[in-house]
């Protein structure tokens, strides 16, 4: 039973309704971005002195925007999932400066 919340937050991950939906695609869409730029630049987005601050404050944002209705979402997983891009690409989650 202890890990129904795992379930739930998965399927949420795999097939979102309701206020579910946009926060699993401006997650997505987020990490996404940085990725993308990784891909192209050969290096993390935290290089770039213009779009990476910008990009750190969305992922910011986007930590503060959890503490709105998350339907079946875990919090948690997705604060931990936001702080591990943050640091891969250079950042502290915490003062999103580069790191």
């Amino acid at each position: 039973m202890t890990q129904d919340w795992k379930r739930r937050h998965e399927e949420a991950l795999l097939h979102p309704h309701g206020p579910e939906a946009p926060i699993v695609e401006m997650v997505r869409g987020w990490r996404h971005y940085a990725t993308t730029y990784a891909e192209r630049y050969e290096c993390p987005i935290s290089t770039d002195y213009v779009l990476g601050p910008a990009w750190a404050s969305i992922g910011g944002a986007l930590r503060i925007l959890l503490n709105g209705e998350l339907g079946r979402l875990d919090g948690g997983s997705l604060d931990g999932l936001i702080c591990d891009a943050l640091r891969g690409a250079g950042f502290d989650p915490d003062t999103l400066e580069r790191e």
